[in-house]
């Protein structure tokens, strides 16, 4: 298994996996501390990792999750 790649500031137009306590949401990092909500309210993880997968996929992108404060983990990589 590859090592984990973690970020504190993901570049612009990459995808975010955030977690409220609730639900997952998908966010697009649209400038420097700040996103755009592109999906809200998924019940399952699941469901948020495969949507997240095919946004970035689609818009050669790559997405990360929170993983604390200030700190992100890679779990899609489609940069081109």
């Amino acid at each position: 298994m590859a090592n984990a790649t973690f970020t504190a500031h993901p570049i612009e137009g990459d995808y975010i996996l955030s977690f409220t306590g609730f639900s997952w949401n998908i966010l697009r990092r649209t400038g420097h501390d700040s996103a755009m909500s592109i999906s809200a309210g998924d019940k399952n993880r699941k469901t948020a990792l495969a949507r997240i997968r095919s946004l970035t996929e689609t818009d050669g992108a790559d997405g990360w999750e929170a993983d604390g404060p200030d700190v992100f983990r890679q779990i899609t990589r489609f940069r081109r």
